[in-house]
């Protein structure tokens, strides 16, 4: 995918240079619903640095590039907590690419504004949602409200040939 439209995004006029800010067409809730984006989230559409490493196969090769990535961080060491929660939020959207998504066309983690930002991009264009359980014995269904409930924001991008995920976590326990 080449251009924004093509990436289920579409432009909006930009600054007096004739810059183009790509925004995001639709958000998506757990149950599928189309919603508005949160308005903190254009503020954290900046472009992203392309990546400089091919797509991690597995949920560990998507963890321990982000943990390289918090290890780098200056300063005192990130609390065991939002560390996990990071990871454990990387994991999930990860291994939801993996299961039900086609495989994962695309990932990135970056730090954002005392955030980490964490985009996969999948090859199925059916947004996340959780799975009815019949009985609490029944595997699986605890991955996408786990990503909601530690995230600052998701946000579900469609495109063409798939979406892409993205999930804001605070780099600080006390923000989610």
């Amino acid at each position: 995918m080449t251009n924004d439209a093509a990436a289920g995004r579409e432009e909006r006029p930009g600054t007096a240079s004739g810059a183009r800010e790509p925004r995001p067409v639709a958000a998506v809730d757990a149950d599928g619903r189309q919603r508005a984006p949160r308005p903190d989230a254009q503020r954290l559409r900046a472009p992203l640095a392309p990546a400089h490493e091919p797509c991690p196969g597995t949920a560990a090769d998507a963890r321990e590039r982000v943990r390289r990535l918090l290890d780098g961080l200056a300063g005192a060491p990130l609390p065991p907590r939002v560390v996990g929660d990071v990871l454990l939020v990387t994991s999930e959207l990860v291994t939801n690419a993996l299961r039900h998504g086609g495989g994962i066309a695309a990932f990135r983690a970056e730090l954002v504004g005392g955030a980490v930002r964490v985009s996969v991009t999948d090859r199925s264009p059916a947004p996340p949602r959780s799975a009815p359980r019949p009985n609490i014995a029944t595997p699986g269904g605890f991955g996408w409200p786990l990503v909601q409930r530690l995230s600052r924001s998701v946000v579900v991008i469609p495109a063409r040939d798939g979406k892409t995920v993205e999930a804001v976590v605070p780099l600080t326990p006390d923000e989610t």
